[in-house]
């Protein structure tokens, strides 16, 4: 999540305080007890080989990701590619989603129809059964969570402790969404060809580590630099201190797994994953899980804390299938919902006080560590690209799908008419752009006009990029 706005938390927070501090929901912290893994848990499925690598990753951005990300994946179902001319999102492989992007994403890899149910009739026009799905798609991304959470919450005596928070949030999307679905229900729907493979990014408070739930074996999501390193010349003259700095520091930042942990995943529930994506601590989890027989527990929380769009993860995976030439290309389509940071930039121009803690503005802290971190990695690949140490770009496309770069016509003649009945007062395109900008990260999207903005921006982006979609897709 990203500037998430606080008020009712901070009501239902006060009340609790007022009418039960001492009371055992509020002081004391829940565990998820797991037994410890001696072999890899049995659920867990090797990467499978595929002539071109198609990747969607999803970023964080609560409801208004949610509802982006399920309007672009309608959107995608409807283009045909390649030379069956069949749905590009039928092509899709991989997700790989962060905090709101983990709800679409999961809602998606575990409701969707299946394989046999094609998504576009033969004349290219979507099914009736996709019509439908998608319809629910939408209307389930734009429900408001916050009011059951936080009600759940005060009748619970949970609200002063936001790990409960976040146990009741898995209770509700178990219950409404997801009906207890496992990790090892998913990965059978993956061996189907039901789904594709869903990677859930998370982050260890512990150590800093990405934390990446599902089914697939630890080994796909390790891609090994320093073996692409070795074959380049004057890799001769690297010094043994030198080497081990490097294979240090590269390990630093591999991506752990339950197998790391000593988890068995098959057994998770894909719900209180999606929880621990969403969590932003202090307002909600983190989620705690621990081994028994050992004093030793996991703090997992909100998966956007060095990279909120999800797209790293997958960039590894996708990367370990090219060096192992179980792949000749990848295509990876980034949906980039994420609070744009200069906004918050802008408001703290023209802003007195800095940060408060029930405030718009304290999600600034990490989202700086965040973008610092995006800087030095882009950096890192791409003159890793230039360098011949990562593929050239005809074997690597990533395209970033940005909510923001939708572009709006000049006589504002496209704008949603729920808009013009709210009684919207801009004058210029400019005007819509800033608005949809600084739509606030939250469970819900109150304003019938920034739900129908979100919708109308995937499909401006969708389009917009379609072109470079497709180009991506053939070559």
């Amino acid at each position: 999540m990203r500037a998430l706005s606080c008020s009712k938390f901070r009501r239902v927070a006060t009340l609790c305080l007022v009418l039960g501090l001492t009371a055992s929901g509020c002081v004391s912290a829940p565990v998820y007890m797991f037994k410890p893994t001696v072999e890899p848990p049995d659920c867990l499925q090797p990467a499978p080989e595929r002539e071109v690598f198609v990747g969607l990753s999803v970023s964080g951005g609560g409801s208004r990701a949610a509802l982006y990300a399920a309007t672009a994946f309608e959107e995608l179902s409807k283009m045909r590619v390649g030379p069956g001319q069949r749905s590009l999102l039928e092509q899709v492989s991989y997700i790989s989603s962060v905090s709101g992007g983990s709800l679409a994403s999961a809602y998606y890899n575990v409701k969707k129809p299946l394989r046999e149910v094609p998504m576009l009739t033969p004349d290219g026009q979507q099914t009736e059964e996709y019509k439908e799905f998608f319809a629910g798609f939408k209307e389930a991304m734009v429900s408001d969570f916050e009011g059951p959470l936080l009600a759940q919450n005060f009748w619970s005596l949970r609200s002063v402790n936001p790990a409960w928070t976040a146990v009741s949030l898995a209770e509700l999307l178990n219950y409404d969404y997801f009906k207890g679905f496992t990790f090892r229900e998913l990965a059978q729907r993956q061996a189907r060809g039901d789904s594709p493979y869903f990677l859930i990014n998370t982050t260890l408070y512990n150590d800093g580590h990405r934390l990446v739930l599902s089914s697939l074996e630890r080994d796909a999501l390790r891609y090994d630099f320093i073996r692409d390193l070795q074959r380049k010349p004057g890799w001769e003259n690297v010094t043994p201190e030198s080497e081990k700095i490097l294979r240090t520091r590269w390990e630093d930042l591999q991506t752990r797994t339950p197998e790391d942990l000593k988890l068995d995943q098959c057994k998770m529930n894909v719900g209180a994953a999606v929880a621990a994506s969403m969590s932003f601590p202090p307002i909600i989890g983190p989620i705690t899980v621990g081994i028994e027989g050992e004093d030793q527990y996991w703090h997992i929380g909100d998966g956007g804390m060095s990279d909120n769009t999800g797209a790293e993860s997958l960039l590894m995976v996708a990367l370990k299938q090219l060096q192992e030439r179980r792949v000749k290309r990848a295509v990876i389509l980034s949906f980039d919902s994420s609070f744009p940071f200069d906004i918050g930039g802008k408001i703290l121009n023209h802003r007195r006080e800095g940060f408060s803690f029930f405030d718009a503005d304290y999600s600034r802290i990490p989202s700086i560590m965040e973008e610092r971190s995006l800087a030095y990695r882009a950096l890192f690949f791409r003159v890793s690209q230039q360098q011949g140490l990562l593929p050239e770009e005809l074997r690597f496309v990533l395209i970033r799908l940005q909510h923001t770069e939708a572009k709006w016509k000049e006589d504002l003649s496209d704008l949603p008419e729920s808009c013009r009945k709210e009684g919207v007062n801009w004058k210029s395109p400019r005007d819509v752009s800033e608005h949809v900008s600084g739509v606030v990260t939250r469970l819900f999207l109150k304003s019938t006009c920034d739900r129908d903005l979100v919708v109308q921006a995937a499909q401006k982006v969708i389009a917009q990029n379609e072109p470079a979609i497709r180009k991506a897709m053939a070559e």
